[in-house]
C-alpha cells in the first residue's frame, strides 16, 4: 500500500526525521507573521506556501500519524474548527519532532 507519491507507507524513521527537519527549515524561511490564523474556514492554501512544500509537510505529518504521533499544533496547519497555528509555530513544532523521533 502506498500514498500519492508511491513511497511505501512505512517510511523508515530516519527518513521521517530527515524529512521533518528539512520541512521545518523550509517553513521557517517562508513563515512570515507568527500570529495564529483565524477565520480561514480550513485548508492551507491561504498560507501562500509553495505547493511542493505544503505537500511535503502533509506527507511528514501523515508519517508521524502512522506512528501514533498526533500533535495538536501540527493538526492546526489546516483545521477548520479552531484557530490555525501560524507557519512559524508549525515549523518550530515540526523541528521538535525531528529531534525527538
Amino acid at each position: 500500500m502506498t500514498h500519492d507519491h508511491k513511497d511505501p507507507i512505512a517510511i523508515p524513521l530516519e527518513h521521517v526525521r530527515a524529512m521533518a527537519a528539512h520541512v521545518a527549515k523550509e517553513l521557517k524561511t517562508v513563515a512570515g507573521d507568527a500570529a495564529p490564523i483565524a477565520g480561514t474556514g480550513g485548508g492551507s492554501l491561504h498560507r501562500g506556501l509553495p505547493g511542493p512544500l505544503r505537500e511535503k509537510f502533509i506527507d511528514v505529518r501523515a508519517a508521524l500519524f502512522q506512528r501514533g504521533i498526533y500533535d495538536p499544533v501540527l493538526v492546526r496547519f489546516d483545521t477548520a474548527t479552531v484557530t490555525q497555528a501560524s507557519t512559524q509555530e508549525i515549523a518550530e513544532q515540526l523541528e521538535k519532532w525531528s529531534e525527538a523521533v
